[in-house]
């Protein structure tokens, strides 16, 4: 019995099975020369890599809904009640929808030559072709392509950003760009095109809501209800004046995007020596493996 117990006891007590702190620390100064030209090869070869990416500029802008200036008319109740949109004040979500839409994408690629800025390097402007990369060329993918509307939305979801902040009820747009001007330019168009596609929305609405109030006018005959069809058909000629006049309709601007003086990303140095640390810690561990492995060869002969 007592035999028992010792041989578990000296089987638990092996120095195998405990790690040995300072013969590993004995490793990392033995081997520092090769642990050190591992690293410095690590570093170099992540900052040469990087040195080949382009330099990504974000510009950004902050917008909000536009206050409240007026009282909702209580009989726009009528208008809904019989299935007809009324519109109404633009909110955070609304906005946040609306430069997430791939709608609104297609529409600014396609106003505007934005393709020159993301791809200036391999962008044809005469025949409208982008070149592919080497990547896509190792994938077997050759020549030229002319870019289209899935392309356009490819490009945005990896370059466009939209964060809300519903505390403050702001929205921020920023867009990611090899070109400073170019990142600024691009969150303008958004800008620009969101607002118009706003405006359209609710001249289209302000339209189709007049028609059908004329019509509703001239059915019926009873002096009350028409004196609240004309109440409405002014509330819907005030909104199509709104959005044809108004330069904040939609949102309003907070701050406008400029060109950045500085690069997101990549970040070269702190890259490079990310990866030296990485190579220090797996390298420290190769040895120790390695040494680990010859002394038990060792131990076997012996």
């Amino acid at each position: 019995m007592e035999a028992g117990v010792e041989e578990r006891f000296s089987a638990a007590g092996r120095p195998d099975d405990f790690i040995d702190l300072g013969r590993h620390i004995r490793t990392l100064f033995q081997s520092w020369s090769k642990i050190t030209l591992i690293c410095l090869a690590a570093g170099v070869v992540t900052f040469i890599f990087l040195l080949m990416k382009q330099n990504v500029y974000q510009a950004s802008a902050v917008i909000a809904p536009p206050p409240q200036e007026r009282r909702e008319n209580p009989g726009l109740g009528m208008l809904a009640s019989f299935g007809i949109n009324v519109g109404g004040a633009t909110r955070v979500e609304d906005l946040e929808a609306l430069f997430r839409s791939d709608d609104l994408t297609v529409r600014v690629f396609g106003k505007h030559n934005l393709w020159l800025i993301l791809y200036k390097d391999r962008y044809d402007p005469v025949s409208g072709k982008i070149r592919r990369s080497w990547i896509e060329r190792l994938s077997g993918k050759n020549g030229s392509d002319v870019p289209g509307e899935w392309d356009a939305i490819r490009a945005a979801k990896e370059r466009l950003r939209v964060l809300v902040n519903r505390r403050a009820g702001t929205v921020t747009i920023s867009f990611d760009s090899p070109s400073p001007a170019g990142s600024a330019e691009i969150v303008k168009h958004y800008l620009e095109e969101g607002r118009s596609r706003l405006q359209e929305e609710a001249l289209n609405r302000a339209v189709k809501n007049k028609k059908f109030i004329e019509e509703q006018i001239g059915k019926t005959m009873d002096a009350l209800t028409r004196d609240r069809l004309y109440s409405l058909l002014g509330h819907e000629v005030e909104q199509e004046m709104m959005a044809r006049n108004r330069e904040q309709f939609g949102f309003r601007v907070i701050d406008s995007p400029r060109a950045p003086d500085r690069k997101i990303r990549p970040r070269r140095l702190y890259n490079a020596g990310v990866s030296m640390f990485l190579a220090l810690i797996g390298s420290w561990v190769f040895f120790c493996i390695r040494e680990n492995g010859g002394s038990k060869n060792v131990g076997g002969l012996r």
